[in-house]
């Protein structure tokens, strides 16, 4: 009775995803996490590859745009790509209900949302013949309309540089080097959903060769990767050194 049941579950992802796999194993493996008890595989491999997978489907449809330089190109794929948005699209096909895991469904992080929907990409990859690979995960997508949602991006985003790189290169305008930043990182939760908080940020002082502290410039909460935990110190890093005239001393 209970493997009939997981059976209609699986055959009601597999009709939400638009993609009916020949090896139904590889999507057990993509929903499942590793504080899911009964099964010794998880999802992880699978993100790996559907990360790349999907990156490269967003680089080209990206790099077709003539008026859209190389850090423009960059900026956008990043944005395309952070966990909110693939969460989002996850939830979109009710991937919450689906996915296995050892805590309440509610629990469940964005981020894990946003990983398994990743690893359904890699499971969609290597469940389709070699030369139509890209294409079956590029249909997948499309169910989230992301060419109209780079068209969106352009439309909307008036400065397509990422704070981190207006941050370096104001930096290297005034102090003639590139900064060294430092983070020093907490973080709480399992591996599957651990979060993270920048406790201390630091740049190095090329006149000493020492580390100077940006005082106050941490996070005031948790986040679900170092790369948005990253984000918000660098943008309190450039309101500092914009006080501080972007000088060290």
């Amino acid at each position: 009775m209970e493997t009939e049941i997981i059976k209609e579950k699986l055959a009601e992802l597999e009709d939400r995803i638009g993609h009916r796999f020949k090896n139904i194993a590889l999507l057990e493996e993509a929903i499942t996490t590793s504080s899911y008890a009964a099964s010794s595989l998880n999802y992880q491999r699978l993100e790996f590859l559907g990360d790349r997978v999907v990156s490269l489907i967003l680089a080209e449809k990206l790099i077709t745009s003539e008026f859209l330089d190389e850090g423009e190109m960059t900026f956008l794929k990043s944005e395309l790509e952070k966990n909110k948005q693939l969460a989002d699209f996850g939830e979109k096909i009710g991937l919450r209900n689906y996915i296995r895991a050892g805590e309440q469904r509610e629990q469940i992080s964005k981020k894990v949302i946003a990983d398994v929907f990743e690893a359904i990409c890699g499971a969609i990859y290597r469940d389709t013949e070699e030369t139509v690979r890209l294409k079956e995960v590029e249909r997948f997508l499309q169910k989230f309309n992301i060419s109209e949602r780079i068209k969106d991006e352009m439309r909307t985003t008036s400065d397509f540089l990422p704070i981190r790189n207006q941050f370096e290169n104001k930096f290297r305008e005034i102090n003639r080097c590139n900064p060294e930043i430092e983070f020093q990182y907490s973080s709480e939760g399992e591996a599957h959903q651990k979060r993270w908080r920048i406790d201390k940020c630091s740049i190095k002082d090329n006149n000493t060769g020492e580390y100077a502290t940006l005082k106050d410039v941490k996070n005031d909460k948790w986040f679900d990767s170092k790369k948005d935990a990253q984000m918000d110190a660098i943008t309190q890093a450039y309101r500092y050194m914009e006080e501080k005239e972007w000088k060290l001393c």
